[in-house]
């Protein structure tokens, strides 16, 4: 299989700004959009799963996606019958490695690849089409990183730090397009869990005192085990206990009174 007979389709999802709420591209999506680029060019096929009229799409556009279809998916609904009904002949499927709307994300790639009895491949970084099959240079941790190689068809889920340049230009969203598609629903699904969407909570800030050390300090600390101090309140009264802790908070300046 060459390049040129390879397909390749990128999926995009609605993204959403953690702070304002504002419809925006997600960036995992963007970087798999850079990503089927470089691979397919042109021939690139991007697809979403969603609203027509989602002001998302237009940052995907801005992102060098010249057209996306859209299957008209309604809100909560698994967008996963559709995909599955309208992807099942391309040879390589990308993805991002989650999406930006709470933290159940990120399962897609793999219902996608279950029902489609293909291999999925997490944490990619790079990819090269060979001649009989497709090479994948993989993150793994702590700054490792491996290549593997799977035969096609596939699905890859792009990881955030891939080897991509992601380029904003506005004028590219005014000539692109986004195009309804109608959806088939003749896929057979084995798994159809309940979606539901929640608002992400706000995580807890650790408490912690500040470093004002120097570097020479900072680098003592890595060659040399030294006692942390503190101090262990046993005796005393609630009163007492409480004044200490006050002491520490005023002088780390985590409290101002």
């Amino acid at each position: 299989m060459s390049l040129k007979s390879t397909s390749v389709t990128v999926l995009v999802s609605a993204g959403r700004n953690s702070v304002s709420g504002q419809a925006r591209g997600c960036r995992g999506d963007a970087i798999a959009l850079a990503i089927g680029r470089k691979i397919a060019g042109d021939s690139l096929r991007v697809v979403h799963a969603g609203k027509p009229d989602d002001p998302a799409l237009l940052d995907y556009l801005a992102y060098g996606a010249g057209r996306i279809d859209v299957l008209t998916v309604a809100p909560g609904e698994n967008p996963l019958p559709a995909l599955l009904a309208n992807v099942h002949n391309t040879d390589l499927i990308l993805t991002g490695s989650r999406a930006e709307q709470g933290l159940c994300s990120g399962l897609l790639p793999y219902t996608l690849a279950h029902e489609l009895h293909r291999p999925v491949i997490a944490d990619v970084l790079d990819v090269e089409i060979a001649p009989h099959d497709v090479v994948i240079r993989q993150f793994m941790p702590k700054g490792k990183r491996r290549k593997i190689a799977t035969s096609l068809p596939a699905v890859l889920a792009i990881h955030p730090l891939a080897s991509a340049e992601v380029n904003y230009a506005y004028a590219r969203s005014l000539d692109g397009h986004v195009a309804a598609m109608e959806v088939p629903r003749s896929a057979p699904i084995t798994s159809s869990p309940q979606w539901t969407i929640e608002t992400q909570p706000r995580r807890a800030i650790a408490l912690k005192a500040p470093d004002h050390k120097d570097g020479h300090a900072r680098m003592l600390e890595f060659v040399e085990s030294k006692a942390k101090g503190g101090a262990v309140a046993f005796d005393g009264s609630p009163v007492d206990k409480a004044q200490i802790l006050l002491t520490y908070l005023r002088d780390h300046r985590l409290v101002d009174f």
